[in-house]
């Protein structure tokens, strides 16, 4: 997983256009074509979050989600402050999502929550879980460290993209790292059997950029995605409230995901209409990026 910090503010509103990897933002182009100029206000933000086609948008704590602009908080600001000062609790108990304004990496972070708003909230109900086992009240951090669980919970909140697929062939394939298997050989069937949906903002944001060795860290959805697809094999994106509470059960589970090693890396570029050189065999030999 890379971290862009080039073009920050250049704001492009045909980003949509750049393929597969922003799908899930097509049923929205009209909105954002609007914005021909500038990026989205927080307040436009927050009345599209109201409007969520999936679910409400909730903290992990239950509170109706608000984009706030971030202020820069000194040391000694941050211990009197107490949870507020902490990213994750502030959005759990108060639902204000600290947001700089005319950013991409906050853009999408929004958008996160207005496309997986259950996944969103078991990552922070999480975070907040963690954080109670470790701290007592007010919940002040001593230093800045993050344990093994939250690791996870920051990458995949960060790269995060979901396999959906019943097809156990299939990722057991993408735990072994068959690359070439899985983007050349089994193309079709990795077409029809499964689908890819990325969570991460900080993803979309790479893939503006374009970095060439961009991997997403995978988690496992078992859906049949048959069900889930229109007759040209596209998703259904109607279905997408489903996707995301079945995605919201899986990450709740801290037994089985627990760890940065419970991640599965994938190389992104590599799926059919993500990358313009996607299933070409040459493509998929070069070893600096499908490793």
């Amino acid at each position: 997983m890379l971290d862009s910090s080039n073009n920050q503010s250049i704001w492009n509103p045909s980003f949509f256009e750049q393929g597969g990897l922003f799908d899930l933002f097509r049923p929205w182009s009209d909105w954002i074509l609007r914005h021909s100029e500038a990026f989205p206000t927080l307040d436009e933000l927050n009345v599209l979050m109201r409007q969520s086609r999936v679910a409400p948008v909730l903290s992990g704590g239950g509170f109706p989600l608000k984009c706030v602009k971030q202020q820069r908080i000194g040391r000694a600001t941050r211990e009197l402050l107490g949870w507020r000062a902490d990213y994750q609790l502030r959005i759990f108990f108060s639902g204000e999502v600290p947001t700089r304004p005319n950013n991409w990496h906050d853009f999408f972070n929004a958008w996160s929550w207005i496309h997986f708003p259950k996944t969103k909230a078991a990552i922070n109900q999480r975070h907040f879980t963690s954080a109670e086992e470790q701290l007592s009240f007010p919940w002040r951090r001593a230093g800045g460290n993050r344990n093994r669980e939250q690791d996870f919970l920051t990458l995949f909140d960060e790269g995060g993209l979901l396999v959906v697929t019943s097809d156990d062939e299939l990722w057991e394939a993408i735990k072994m790292r068959s690359w070439k298997e899985l983007f050349c050989e089994q193309k079709e069937r990795l077409c029809t059997r499964a689908a890819f949906l990325p969570v991460g903002h900080a993803l979309y944001e790479c893939a503006l950029e374009k970095h060439p060795r961009l991997h997403a860290s995978a988690v496992r959805v078992e859906l049949d995605v048959s069900k889930l697809k229109t007759s040209s094999g596209e998703l259904n994106l109607r279905e997408l409230a489903g996707i995301d509470e079945a995605a919201a059960l899986v990450l709740s589970q801290r037994s089985e995901l627990r760890s940065p090693d419970d991640l599965h890396a994938f190389p992104i570029w590599g799926l059919p209409g993500w990358h313009p050189r996607a299933g070409q065999n040459e493509f998929v030999a070069d070893p600096t990026y499908f490793r």
